[in-house]
Protein backbone atom coordinates (compact mmCIF):
# COMPACT_ATOMS: atom_id res chain seq x y z
CA UNK A 1 0.00 0.00 0.00
CA UNK A 2 1.48 3.30 -1.10
CA UNK A 3 2.51 5.48 2.07
CA UNK A 4 0.50 8.46 2.61
CA UNK A 5 3.07 10.96 4.45
CA UNK A 6 5.49 12.28 1.69
CA UNK A 7 7.32 14.74 3.50
CA UNK A 8 8.13 17.09 1.00
CA UNK A 9 8.21 20.00 3.02
CA UNK A 10 11.48 18.71 4.82
CA UNK A 11 12.33 16.75 2.37
CA UNK A 12 14.41 19.27 0.45
CA UNK A 13 16.29 21.29 3.83
CA UNK A 14 17.11 16.91 5.42
CA UNK A 15 19.01 16.15 1.88
CA UNK A 16 21.21 19.50 1.80
CA UNK A 17 24.63 17.75 2.53
CA UNK A 18 28.03 18.92 2.32
CA UNK A 19 30.54 16.44 -0.03
CA UNK A 20 33.38 17.06 2.74
CA UNK A 21 31.97 17.60 6.21
CA UNK A 22 33.54 17.26 9.45
CA UNK A 23 37.62 16.54 9.48
CA UNK A 24 37.62 15.99 5.97
CA UNK A 25 36.25 19.22 5.74
CA UNK A 26 38.81 20.98 8.14
CA UNK A 27 41.77 19.29 6.07
CA UNK A 28 40.47 21.08 2.98
CA UNK A 29 40.33 24.21 4.76
CA UNK A 30 43.73 24.05 6.03
CA UNK A 31 45.05 22.94 2.89
CA UNK A 32 43.38 25.29 0.51
CA UNK A 33 43.99 28.33 3.13
CA UNK A 34 47.69 27.40 3.13
CA UNK A 35 48.05 26.98 -0.40
CA UNK A 36 46.36 30.28 -1.08
CA UNK A 37 48.62 32.20 1.37
CA UNK A 38 51.74 30.96 -0.10
CA UNK A 39 50.55 31.44 -3.92
CA UNK A 40 49.43 35.44 -2.43
CA UNK A 41 53.02 35.92 -0.66
CA UNK A 42 54.68 34.61 -4.10
CA UNK A 43 52.57 37.37 -6.17
CA UNK A 44 51.83 39.86 -3.73
CA UNK A 45 53.93 42.58 -5.79
CA UNK A 46 52.15 41.43 -8.94
CA UNK A 47 48.97 41.20 -7.36
CA UNK A 48 48.94 44.70 -5.10
CA UNK A 49 45.66 45.53 -3.89
CA UNK A 50 43.40 42.06 -5.19
CA UNK A 51 45.51 40.15 -2.09
CA UNK A 52 42.38 40.29 0.28
CA UNK A 53 39.72 40.26 -2.85
CA UNK A 54 40.97 36.35 -3.91
CA UNK A 55 40.27 34.93 -0.67
CA UNK A 56 37.06 35.60 -0.48
CA UNK A 57 36.31 32.91 -2.86
CA UNK A 58 38.43 30.46 -1.37
CA UNK A 59 36.48 31.34 1.97
CA UNK A 60 32.79 30.47 0.39
CA UNK A 61 34.10 27.28 -1.91
CA UNK A 62 35.50 25.94 2.40
CA UNK A 63 32.28 26.45 3.59
CA UNK A 64 29.74 25.10 0.33
CA UNK A 65 31.98 21.79 0.39
CA UNK A 66 33.29 21.44 4.00
CA UNK A 67 30.56 23.00 5.76
CA UNK A 68 30.37 25.31 9.26
CA UNK A 69 33.55 24.23 11.03
CA UNK A 70 35.81 24.60 7.56
CA UNK A 71 34.36 27.93 6.96
CA UNK A 72 35.38 29.18 10.43
CA UNK A 73 39.18 27.04 10.05
CA UNK A 74 39.19 29.05 6.49
CA UNK A 75 38.19 31.94 8.13
CA UNK A 76 40.70 31.85 11.20
CA UNK A 77 43.64 31.34 8.54
CA UNK A 78 42.75 33.58 5.75
CA UNK A 79 41.94 36.61 7.96
CA UNK A 80 45.68 37.00 9.80
CA UNK A 81 47.47 35.99 6.41
CA UNK A 82 46.07 38.08 4.16
CA UNK A 83 46.68 40.91 6.40
CA UNK A 84 49.89 40.35 6.98
CA UNK A 85 50.38 39.59 3.35
CA UNK A 86 49.12 43.02 2.29
CA UNK A 87 50.71 44.98 5.13
CA UNK A 88 54.22 43.31 3.58
CA UNK A 89 53.02 44.12 0.27
CA UNK A 90 53.01 47.73 1.31
CA UNK A 91 49.60 48.18 0.77
CA UNK A 92 48.18 51.52 2.78
CA UNK A 93 47.51 50.11 6.62
CA UNK A 94 43.65 51.52 6.63
CA UNK A 95 42.92 49.77 3.21
CA UNK A 96 44.41 45.91 5.01
CA UNK A 97 42.85 46.74 8.15
CA UNK A 98 39.22 47.25 6.15
CA UNK A 99 39.84 44.27 4.16
CA UNK A 100 40.35 41.83 6.94
CA UNK A 101 37.62 43.21 8.94
CA UNK A 102 35.29 42.10 5.95
CA UNK A 103 37.07 39.07 4.98
CA UNK A 104 36.32 38.47 9.08
CA UNK A 105 32.98 39.54 9.03
CA UNK A 106 32.45 37.42 6.06
CA UNK A 107 33.34 34.46 7.34
CA UNK A 108 31.50 34.69 10.74
CA UNK A 109 28.39 35.25 9.08
CA UNK A 110 28.69 32.46 6.93
CA UNK A 111 29.64 30.44 9.62
CA UNK A 112 26.48 31.04 11.31
CA UNK A 113 24.62 30.66 8.55
CA UNK A 114 25.99 27.06 8.29
CA UNK A 115 25.41 25.99 11.64
CA UNK A 116 21.63 26.97 11.55
CA UNK A 117 21.40 25.39 8.13
CA UNK A 118 23.19 21.92 9.73
CA UNK A 119 20.73 22.37 12.28
CA UNK A 120 17.90 22.54 10.36
CA UNK A 121 19.14 19.80 8.43
CA UNK A 122 19.58 17.58 11.65
CA UNK A 123 15.49 18.31 12.83
CA UNK A 124 14.35 18.10 9.24
CA UNK A 125 16.18 14.46 9.28
CA UNK A 126 14.94 13.92 12.76
CA UNK A 127 11.57 14.78 11.67
CA UNK A 128 11.86 12.32 8.41
CA UNK A 129 12.76 9.51 10.37
CA UNK A 130 10.10 9.90 13.12
CA UNK A 131 7.69 9.92 10.53
CA UNK A 132 8.86 7.29 8.71
CA UNK A 133 9.01 5.07 11.65
CA UNK A 134 5.22 6.01 12.28
CA UNK A 135 4.35 5.47 8.87
CA UNK A 136 6.26 2.23 8.96
CA UNK A 137 4.02 0.96 12.60
CA UNK A 138 0.70 2.52 10.55
CA UNK A 139 1.58 0.56 7.39
CA UNK A 140 2.08 -2.47 9.51
CA UNK A 141 -1.05 -2.00 11.69
CA UNK A 142 -3.55 -1.58 8.82
CA UNK A 143 -2.09 -4.65 7.27
CA UNK A 144 -2.97 -7.31 9.69
CA UNK A 145 -6.58 -5.44 10.28
CA UNK A 146 -9.03 -8.56 8.89
CA UNK A 147 -10.71 -4.92 7.19
CA UNK A 148 -9.48 -3.92 3.86
CA UNK A 149 -8.48 -0.31 3.65
CA UNK A 150 -9.16 2.17 -0.15
CA UNK A 151 -8.25 5.41 -0.16
CA UNK A 152 -10.01 7.52 -3.02
CA UNK A 153 -10.32 11.50 -3.66
CA UNK A 154 -12.99 13.78 -4.55
CA UNK A 155 -13.64 12.12 -7.58
CA UNK A 156 -13.61 8.48 -6.68
CA UNK A 157 -10.48 7.38 -7.88
CA UNK A 158 -8.24 5.26 -6.09
CA UNK A 159 -5.39 6.48 -4.51
CA UNK A 160 -4.03 3.90 -2.15
CA UNK A 161 -5.00 -0.17 -1.55
CA UNK A 162 -3.98 -2.05 1.44
CA UNK A 163 -3.11 -5.35 1.02
CA UNK A 164 -6.26 -6.64 2.95
CA UNK A 165 -8.16 -4.91 0.29
CA UNK A 166 -5.82 -6.83 -2.47
CA UNK A 167 -6.93 -10.16 -0.72
CA UNK A 168 -10.59 -9.13 -0.52
CA UNK A 169 -11.07 -8.25 -4.38
CA UNK A 170 -8.40 -10.02 -5.83
CA UNK A 171 -6.80 -7.02 -7.61
CA UNK A 172 -3.24 -5.77 -6.98
CA UNK A 173 -2.52 -2.38 -6.06
CA UNK A 174 -1.04 -1.22 -9.26
CA UNK A 175 -4.05 -2.23 -11.31
CA UNK A 176 -6.48 -0.56 -8.84
CA UNK A 177 -5.13 2.42 -8.29
CA UNK A 178 -6.03 5.27 -10.56
CA UNK A 179 -9.79 3.19 -11.03
CA UNK A 180 -12.79 4.36 -10.42
CA UNK A 181 -14.30 2.92 -6.87
CA UNK A 182 -16.94 1.71 -8.66
CA UNK A 183 -14.85 -1.06 -9.81
CA UNK A 184 -15.19 -2.60 -6.81
CA UNK A 185 -18.94 -3.19 -6.79
CA UNK A 186 -21.18 -4.32 -9.33
CA UNK A 187 -22.83 -2.19 -11.89
CA UNK A 188 -26.31 -1.43 -10.19
CA UNK A 189 -24.72 -1.04 -6.44
CA UNK A 190 -22.02 1.04 -7.93
CA UNK A 191 -23.34 4.45 -8.13
CA UNK A 192 -24.76 3.55 -4.00
CA UNK A 193 -20.60 3.12 -3.35
CA UNK A 194 -19.58 6.65 -5.35
CA UNK A 195 -22.54 8.33 -3.72
CA UNK A 196 -20.84 7.23 -0.12
CA UNK A 197 -18.17 9.79 -1.19
CA UNK A 198 -20.60 13.04 -2.08
CA UNK A 199 -21.65 15.28 0.58
CA UNK A 200 -25.86 15.49 0.93
CA UNK A 201 -27.57 18.58 1.19
CA UNK A 202 -26.64 19.49 4.61
CA UNK A 203 -23.00 19.02 3.95
CA UNK A 204 -22.18 15.47 6.16
CA UNK A 205 -21.23 12.65 4.27
CA UNK A 206 -22.95 8.81 4.11
CA UNK A 207 -20.45 7.51 6.77
CA UNK A 208 -22.09 4.03 6.61
CA UNK A 209 -23.79 0.98 4.21
CA UNK A 210 -24.10 -2.44 3.37
CA UNK A 211 -23.21 -2.86 -0.13
CA UNK A 212 -22.37 -5.40 -2.37
CA UNK A 213 -18.68 -5.81 -3.13
CA UNK A 214 -17.42 -7.43 -7.00
CA UNK A 215 -14.27 -9.08 -7.05
CA UNK A 216 -12.05 -9.05 -9.76
CA UNK A 217 -13.26 -12.58 -10.39
CA UNK A 218 -17.08 -11.30 -11.00
CA UNK A 219 -17.76 -12.77 -7.99
CA UNK A 220 -20.03 -10.67 -5.37
CA UNK A 221 -20.11 -10.93 -1.52
CA UNK A 222 -21.73 -8.87 0.82
CA UNK A 223 -19.65 -5.65 2.70
CA UNK A 224 -19.90 -3.04 5.40
CA UNK A 225 -18.83 0.03 3.74
CA UNK A 226 -17.61 2.74 6.43
CA UNK A 227 -16.28 6.41 4.91
CA UNK A 228 -14.75 9.10 6.41
CA UNK A 229 -12.96 12.18 5.05
CA UNK A 230 -9.89 13.86 5.67
CA UNK A 231 -7.81 16.86 4.13
CA UNK A 232 -4.25 16.17 2.89
CA UNK A 233 -2.18 19.14 1.45
CA UNK A 234 -5.52 21.07 0.49
CA UNK A 235 -6.85 17.57 -1.07
CA UNK A 236 -10.29 16.11 -0.40
CA UNK A 237 -9.21 12.45 0.46
CA UNK A 238 -11.60 9.49 1.36
CA UNK A 239 -10.88 6.88 3.82
CA UNK A 240 -13.27 3.47 3.35
CA UNK A 241 -12.86 0.79 5.77
CA UNK A 242 -14.62 -2.28 3.66
CA UNK A 243 -15.82 -5.34 5.99
CA UNK A 244 -16.67 -8.72 4.67
CA UNK A 245 -20.32 -9.30 5.50
CA UNK A 246 -20.09 -13.30 3.96
CA UNK A 247 -18.91 -15.21 7.69
CA UNK A 248 -21.48 -13.40 9.34
CA UNK A 249 -24.63 -13.50 6.65
CA UNK A 250 -23.08 -17.56 6.75
CA UNK A 251 -23.28 -17.88 10.40
CA UNK A 252 -26.66 -15.73 10.51
CA UNK A 253 -28.21 -18.02 8.21
CA UNK A 254 -27.10 -21.33 9.96
CA UNK A 255 -28.58 -20.01 13.41
CA UNK A 256 -32.01 -19.64 11.98
CA UNK A 257 -31.73 -22.90 10.24
CA UNK A 258 -30.35 -24.54 13.96
CA UNK A 259 -32.90 -22.25 15.81
CA UNK A 260 -35.76 -23.32 13.15
CA UNK A 261 -34.67 -27.01 13.73
CA UNK A 262 -34.68 -26.46 18.17
CA UNK A 263 -38.31 -25.00 17.45
CA UNK A 264 -39.42 -28.14 15.90
CA UNK A 265 -37.67 -30.14 18.70
CA UNK A 266 -39.08 -28.30 21.61
CA UNK A 267 -42.90 -28.68 19.84
CA UNK A 268 -42.41 -32.36 19.68
CA UNK A 269 -41.30 -32.46 23.20
CA UNK A 270 -44.10 -29.97 24.37
CA UNK A 271 -46.50 -32.14 22.07
CA UNK A 272 -44.89 -34.89 23.64
CA UNK A 273 -45.91 -34.21 27.13
CA UNK A 274 -49.73 -33.24 26.54
CA UNK A 275 -50.00 -36.85 24.94
CA UNK A 276 -51.97 -38.20 27.57
CA UNK A 277 -53.87 -35.25 27.66
CA UNK A 278 -54.46 -35.07 24.13
CA UNK A 279 -55.91 -39.30 24.34
CA UNK A 280 -57.98 -38.65 27.25
CA UNK A 281 -59.42 -35.39 25.30
CA UNK A 282 -60.22 -37.23 21.70
CA UNK A 283 -61.43 -40.23 24.13
CA UNK A 284 -64.26 -38.37 24.99
CA UNK A 285 -65.43 -37.45 21.43
CA UNK A 286 -64.34 -40.63 19.93
CA UNK A 287 -66.72 -42.65 22.48
CA UNK A 288 -69.69 -39.93 21.79
CA UNK A 289 -69.39 -41.82 17.79
CA UNK A 290 -69.35 -44.80 18.37
CA UNK A 291 -72.65 -44.24 21.13
CA UNK A 292 -74.42 -42.29 18.53
CA UNK A 293 -73.61 -45.04 15.67
CA UNK A 294 -74.53 -47.61 18.38
CA UNK A 295 -77.84 -45.44 18.79
CA UNK A 296 -78.25 -45.17 15.12
CA UNK A 297 -78.02 -49.25 14.67
CA UNK A 298 -80.27 -49.92 17.11
CA UNK A 299 -83.23 -47.92 16.12
CA UNK A 300 -82.45 -49.35 12.47
CA UNK A 301 -82.56 -52.73 13.51
CA UNK A 302 -85.95 -52.27 15.84
CA UNK A 303 -87.04 -50.23 12.68
CA UNK A 304 -87.90 -47.23 14.90
CA UNK A 305 -87.46 -45.33 11.75
CA UNK A 306 -88.21 -41.55 13.62
CA UNK A 307 -86.47 -39.37 10.76
CA UNK A 308 -85.69 -36.67 12.85
CA UNK A 309 -84.26 -39.44 15.47
CA UNK A 310 -81.64 -41.38 13.10
CA UNK A 311 -81.05 -37.34 11.39
CA UNK A 312 -79.75 -36.24 14.96
CA UNK A 313 -78.03 -39.33 16.17
CA UNK A 314 -75.99 -39.40 13.13
CA UNK A 315 -75.38 -35.69 12.44
CA UNK A 316 -74.63 -35.92 16.20
CA UNK A 317 -71.75 -38.80 15.21
CA UNK A 318 -70.40 -36.26 12.37
CA UNK A 319 -69.57 -33.37 14.88
CA UNK A 320 -68.10 -35.55 17.07
CA UNK A 321 -65.94 -36.71 14.78
CA UNK A 322 -65.72 -33.22 13.36
CA UNK A 323 -64.05 -32.26 16.71
CA UNK A 324 -61.65 -35.17 17.16
CA UNK A 325 -60.44 -34.38 13.45
CA UNK A 326 -59.94 -30.73 14.94
CA UNK A 327 -58.13 -31.60 17.54
CA UNK A 328 -55.79 -33.59 15.96
CA UNK A 329 -55.33 -30.92 12.79
CA UNK A 330 -54.55 -28.45 15.47
CA UNK A 331 -52.00 -30.35 17.50
CA UNK A 332 -50.24 -31.47 14.20
CA UNK A 333 -49.91 -27.64 13.20
CA UNK A 334 -48.16 -27.34 16.46
CA UNK A 335 -45.67 -29.91 15.68
CA UNK A 336 -45.13 -28.81 11.99
CA UNK A 337 -41.83 -26.53 11.07
CA UNK A 338 -42.79 -22.92 11.50
CA UNK A 339 -40.83 -19.79 10.84
CA UNK A 340 -41.35 -19.17 6.67
CA UNK A 341 -44.49 -17.40 6.27
CA UNK A 342 -45.53 -14.35 8.08
CA UNK A 343 -48.87 -13.03 7.09
CA UNK A 344 -51.53 -10.28 8.59
CA UNK A 345 -53.18 -12.05 11.72
CA UNK A 346 -55.54 -11.42 14.16
CA UNK A 347 -54.11 -12.01 17.24
CA UNK A 348 -57.27 -12.82 19.29
CA UNK A 349 -58.06 -15.06 16.44
CA UNK A 350 -54.59 -17.01 16.47
CA UNK A 351 -55.19 -17.57 20.84
CA UNK A 352 -58.60 -18.99 20.11
CA UNK A 353 -57.35 -21.55 17.99
CA UNK A 354 -55.28 -22.92 20.61
CA UNK A 355 -57.81 -22.33 23.18
CA UNK A 356 -58.76 -25.82 23.80
CA UNK A 357 -55.70 -27.19 24.04
CA UNK A 358 -55.09 -24.30 27.05
CA UNK A 359 -58.28 -25.82 28.25
CA UNK A 360 -56.81 -29.14 28.38
CA UNK A 361 -54.00 -28.04 29.91
CA UNK A 362 -55.98 -25.95 32.82
CA UNK A 363 -58.42 -28.28 33.21
CA UNK A 364 -55.63 -31.76 34.17
CA UNK A 365 -54.40 -28.95 36.57
CA UNK A 366 -57.62 -27.94 38.14
CA UNK A 367 -56.67 -24.23 36.89
CA UNK A 368 -58.90 -21.45 35.71
CA UNK A 369 -58.01 -19.66 32.61
CA UNK A 370 -59.84 -16.52 32.04
CA UNK A 371 -59.14 -14.27 28.80
CA UNK A 372 -59.16 -10.09 28.46
CA UNK A 373 -58.90 -9.51 24.75
CA UNK A 374 -58.90 -6.25 23.22
CA UNK A 375 -61.62 -5.21 20.78
CA UNK A 376 -59.50 -2.81 19.02
CA UNK A 377 -57.67 -3.70 15.81
CA UNK A 378 -54.98 -6.24 17.07
CA UNK A 379 -54.05 -7.45 13.08
CA UNK A 380 -49.88 -8.64 13.28
CA UNK A 381 -47.55 -9.76 10.71
CA UNK A 382 -46.60 -12.93 12.36
CA UNK A 383 -46.24 -16.61 11.49
CA UNK A 384 -49.34 -17.89 12.99
CA UNK A 385 -47.73 -21.40 13.81
CA UNK A 386 -44.93 -19.99 15.80
CA UNK A 387 -47.12 -17.26 17.59
CA UNK A 388 -49.49 -19.94 18.99
CA UNK A 389 -46.66 -22.24 19.83
CA UNK A 390 -44.94 -19.42 21.95
CA UNK A 391 -48.95 -18.72 23.80
CA UNK A 392 -49.08 -22.47 24.23
CA UNK A 393 -45.71 -22.52 25.67
CA UNK A 394 -46.50 -19.56 27.96
CA UNK A 395 -49.93 -20.92 28.83
CA UNK A 396 -47.92 -24.09 29.95
CA UNK A 397 -45.37 -22.46 31.94
CA UNK A 398 -48.08 -20.27 33.96
CA UNK A 399 -50.25 -23.92 34.55
CA UNK A 400 -47.23 -25.78 35.85
CA UNK A 401 -46.11 -22.52 38.13
CA UNK A 402 -49.64 -22.41 39.95
CA UNK A 403 -49.99 -26.19 39.84
CA UNK A 404 -49.23 -26.43 43.69
CA UNK A 405 -50.99 -23.52 45.14
CA UNK A 406 -54.59 -24.01 46.08
CA UNK A 407 -54.98 -20.32 43.75
CA UNK A 408 -54.62 -21.49 40.50
CA UNK A 409 -55.65 -18.24 38.30
CA UNK A 410 -54.57 -18.08 34.79
CA UNK A 411 -55.16 -14.47 32.95
CA UNK A 412 -54.24 -14.20 28.85
CA UNK A 413 -54.83 -10.41 27.92
CA UNK A 414 -53.87 -8.38 24.64
CA UNK A 415 -54.20 -4.91 24.98
CA UNK A 416 -53.32 -2.03 22.34
CA UNK A 417 -50.12 -0.19 23.09
CA UNK A 418 -49.90 3.78 21.93
CA UNK A 419 -46.76 2.99 19.82
CA UNK A 420 -48.88 0.98 17.32
CA UNK A 421 -48.56 -2.20 18.68
CA UNK A 422 -50.58 -5.40 20.60
CA UNK A 423 -48.90 -6.14 23.75
CA UNK A 424 -49.89 -9.84 24.87
CA UNK A 425 -49.70 -10.93 28.29
CA UNK A 426 -49.90 -14.44 29.92
CA UNK A 427 -50.33 -13.98 34.10
CA UNK A 428 -50.55 -16.30 36.98
CA UNK A 429 -51.03 -16.57 40.34
CA UNK A 430 -48.27 -18.85 41.32
CA UNK A 431 -44.87 -17.68 43.24
CA UNK A 432 -43.02 -15.72 40.75
CA UNK A 433 -40.11 -15.45 39.16
CA UNK A 434 -36.57 -17.25 41.06
CA UNK A 435 -34.14 -14.17 41.35
CA UNK A 436 -31.66 -17.04 40.85
CA UNK A 437 -32.17 -17.10 37.18
CA UNK A 438 -34.11 -13.53 36.68
CA UNK A 439 -31.33 -11.97 34.96
CA UNK A 440 -31.05 -14.90 32.45
CA UNK A 441 -34.91 -15.99 32.10
CA UNK A 442 -34.27 -15.97 27.76
CA UNK A 443 -31.28 -17.42 28.19
CA UNK A 444 -30.68 -21.04 26.76
CA UNK A 445 -30.52 -24.05 29.81
CA UNK A 446 -31.97 -21.55 32.34
CA UNK A 447 -34.38 -23.24 34.06
CA UNK A 448 -36.24 -23.71 37.66
CA UNK A 449 -37.75 -26.74 37.29
CA UNK A 450 -36.14 -30.18 37.69
CA UNK A 451 -37.30 -31.82 34.33
CA UNK A 452 -37.32 -28.53 32.18
CA UNK A 453 -34.87 -28.28 29.30
CA UNK A 454 -34.49 -24.92 29.87
CA UNK A 455 -35.02 -24.37 25.92
CA UNK A 456 -39.05 -22.94 26.39
CA UNK A 457 -38.63 -19.43 27.26
CA UNK A 458 -35.14 -19.01 25.04
CA UNK A 459 -37.10 -20.44 22.00
CA UNK A 460 -40.15 -17.92 22.97
CA UNK A 461 -37.41 -15.27 22.65
CA UNK A 462 -36.29 -16.21 19.01
CA UNK A 463 -39.77 -16.48 17.90
CA UNK A 464 -40.46 -13.25 19.20
CA UNK A 465 -37.23 -11.42 17.93
CA UNK A 466 -38.13 -13.43 14.66
CA UNK A 467 -41.15 -10.96 14.60
CA UNK A 468 -39.39 -7.89 15.45
CA UNK A 469 -41.02 -7.86 18.52
CA UNK A 470 -39.61 -7.55 22.55
CA UNK A 471 -40.34 -9.74 25.23
CA UNK A 472 -40.14 -9.60 29.14
CA UNK A 473 -41.14 -10.60 32.30
CA UNK A 474 -42.69 -8.91 35.46
CA UNK A 475 -44.56 -9.32 38.73
CA UNK A 476 -47.98 -10.19 38.13
CA UNK A 477 -51.00 -8.94 39.67
CA UNK A 478 -52.14 -12.01 40.17
CA UNK A 479 -49.58 -12.26 42.60
CA UNK A 480 -47.02 -14.33 40.58
CA UNK A 481 -45.38 -13.89 37.00
CA UNK A 482 -46.60 -11.79 34.20
CA UNK A 483 -44.57 -12.88 30.61
CA UNK A 484 -45.51 -10.28 27.60
CA UNK A 485 -44.75 -9.76 24.18
CA UNK A 486 -45.02 -7.14 21.75
CA UNK A 487 -45.39 -7.30 18.29
CA UNK A 488 -46.04 -4.26 15.73
CA UNK A 489 -49.72 -3.59 14.45
CA UNK A 490 -50.52 -3.55 10.45
CA UNK A 491 -52.91 -1.97 8.49
CA UNK A 492 -56.71 -2.62 9.43
CA UNK A 493 -57.27 -3.04 5.72
CA UNK A 494 -55.04 -6.09 5.50
CA UNK A 495 -56.23 -9.64 4.36
CA UNK A 496 -56.83 -11.02 7.93
CA UNK A 497 -56.74 -15.20 8.45
CA UNK A 498 -58.00 -16.82 11.44
CA UNK A 499 -61.23 -16.77 13.64
CA UNK A 500 -61.49 -15.43 17.54
CA UNK A 501 -63.68 -18.76 18.45
CA UNK A 502 -65.89 -16.54 20.41
CA UNK A 503 -63.47 -15.56 23.13
CA UNK A 504 -64.29 -12.63 25.34
CA UNK A 505 -62.85 -9.32 23.94
CA UNK A 506 -62.95 -5.92 25.27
Amino acid sequence: MPGLWTGHRTAGVANLGFPLGGVRGQLLAIGVSAALLGALHLLSPTLGHSVLSLCAPVLLACGVLGGAGAALTATVLLTPGAYMIGRAAGLPMPEVALGAAALAALGAGMTAFLRRLAGERRAAAELIADQAEREALLQANLEIVADALVLTDDLGEIQSFSQTAERLFGWSATEIVGQKVSRLAPPDEAGLLTALLQADESGASASYRQLTGRRKDGADFPMEVRVSEVEVAGRRLFTMLIHDLTSAHDAERRADELRTQLTQVWSANSMGEMASVLAHELNQPLSAVANYLRAARNLIARLELDDDDLIDAVARAGDQAVRAGEIIRTMRDLAARGGTLQKPESLSAMIGEVDFIITLMAREANARVTYDLSKGDDVVMADRIQIQQLLVNLARNAIEAVNKYPNREIKISTRLDSDNAVITTVEDSGPGIDDAVADRLFQPLASTKPEGMGLGLSISSAIVQNHRGRIWAEPSRLGGAAFSFLLARVGGDADVSGRSDGLRRR
